[in-house]
C-alpha cells in the first residue's frame, strides 16, 4: 500500500549547512497493517509521514501510495485520514457538534448523523457537543481532531502523536476505536513516543535514528518472552537464583528454567515464602533503547 524507496529529505540551514531529515530510507507498509514509526525527537518520523502524504517532496528517492506517487488534490485522498501532531480547528466559535457537522460536509462520503453521534459517544465527546471549540482543553481539541479524521471512514489513516494531551480514559477509548478500525481493514500508520501503547496495538514497526532506518520488523520479532523468570520471595539469597536486590528481608532475583525445580522444592519445604514468579518480557522499549541507545538524545 505504501512504499518509500531510498528517500532522502534535506533542508538548508543557516549559511550552507544542510539538515538531513531523512537519509536513504526504504520501507514498505502492507495493506491491513497497524504500522508504527518510532524514533527520538528529530529522528525524521513526521518528515517520513509528510512524504507519504505528499506534503513534503523528497530530495531524492520515491514514494508511492496505493501504487502511485502522492499528488495533492487527487481522488486518492478521499480514502485517507490524517491527524497532525497539533490539530487546529477553524472556526473556533463553533461548538464541538457544529464543528463535526461542518467537517462532515467537506467529505463526499461521511458518516451519517446517527453514526457521527455514536463516534462522539465513543470518544467521550457527546456530553460536550455544545461546548465551543475555543473553550476546549488541549485534550478535548485532540479528540475533535480524532473525530474529524475518522468521519470519512478512511482506508488509510495517518496519526502523528495521536495520544498527545489525552487522559488515560481518552487513550483507552481511542485505542479501542483504532483496534476496531484496523480489524475491519483500515491500514494505520502512527508516530508515537508512548512505546507501551504502540506495543499494545501495532502489528509492525520501523525505528528511525537521525534520519536513517535502523530496523523494520513485525512486532512479535521486536518483542519476546524470555526463557527466564523474575521471582520475589522472603528469605535468604539462594544458590539457584541470581539476586537483583534485597530489601527488608525480601529478595528479588532472576531464576533460569533449569533451576526451577530446585527453587520450587525450597518454596514447598517452607525454606522461603514466595511472593511472585513471572516470566520476564523483552519489551518494545527494551528493543528501542538497545537500538537507539540510552542517553543518546537529540532535539
Amino acid at each position: 500500500m505504501i512504499t518509500l524507496s531510498h528517500v532522502s529529505v534535506h533542508f538548508k540551514k543557516f549559511r550552507s549547512e544542510v539538515l538531513k531529515a531523512l537519509d536513504d530510507v526504504t520501507f514498505t507498509v502492507a495493506g491491513g497493517e497497524f504500522f508504527a514509526l518510532l524514533g527520538e525527537n528529530g529522528a525524521g518520523k513526521s518528515t517520513a509521514m509528510h512524504c507519504m502524504l505528499g506534503l513534503t517532496r523528497p530530495t531524492r528517492g520515491s514514494v508511492t501510495l496505493f501504487g502511485q506517487p502522492p499528488t495533492l488534490g487527487s481522488d486518492v485522498y478521499q480514502q485517507i485520514g490524517y491527524l497532525p501532531e497539533e490539530p487546529h480547528h477553524y472556526p473556533a466559535y463553533l461548538t464541538i457538534g457544529e464543528a463535526i457537522d461542518y467537517y462532515a460536509r467537506l467529505y463526499r462520503h461521511a458518516l451519517p448523523p446517527q453514526q457521527r453521534a455514536e463516534l462522539l459517544e465513543r470518544l467521550g465527546l457527546a456530553e460536550y457537543r455544545n461546548l465551543r471549540i475555543g473553550k476546549c482543553s488541549k485534550g478535548m481539541k485532540q479528540k475533535v481532531g480524532i473525530a474529524q479524521c475518522l468521519l470519512a471512514q478512511p482506508r488509510l489513516l495517518f496519526l502523528d502523536e495521536p495520544m498527545r494531551g489525552l487522559d488515560p480514559v481518552g487513550v483507552r477509548d481511542f485505542r479501542e476505536v483504532l483496534v476496531d478500525m484496523n480489524r475491519n481493514g483500515c491500514t494505520i500508520v502512527m508516530n508515537s513516543h508512548i512505546l507501551g501503547e504502540v506495543e499494545s496495538v501495532a502489528t509492525s514497526a520501523a525505528i528511525l535514528k537521525r534520519g536513517r532506518l535502523v530496523i523494520q520488523d513485525r512486532l512479535e520479532n521486536l518483542t519476546r518472552d524470555e526463557e527466564r523468570y523474575e521471582v520475589s520471595y522472603e528469605g535468604e539469597p539462594l544458590d539457584c537464583v541470581e539476586v537483583i536486590a534485597r530489601q527488608n528481608g525480601t529478595v528479588r532475583a532472576i531464576l533460569h528454567p533449569e533451576r526451577m525445580a530446585d527453587f520450587l522444592a525450597l518454596a514447598a519445604a517452607g525454606s522461603i515464602r514466595l511472593e511472585s514468579l513471572q516470566r520476564t518480557h523483552h519489551s518494545l522499549e527494551d528493543t528501542f533503547l538497545a537500538l537507539v541507545g540510552e542517553g543518546d538524545h537529540h532535539a
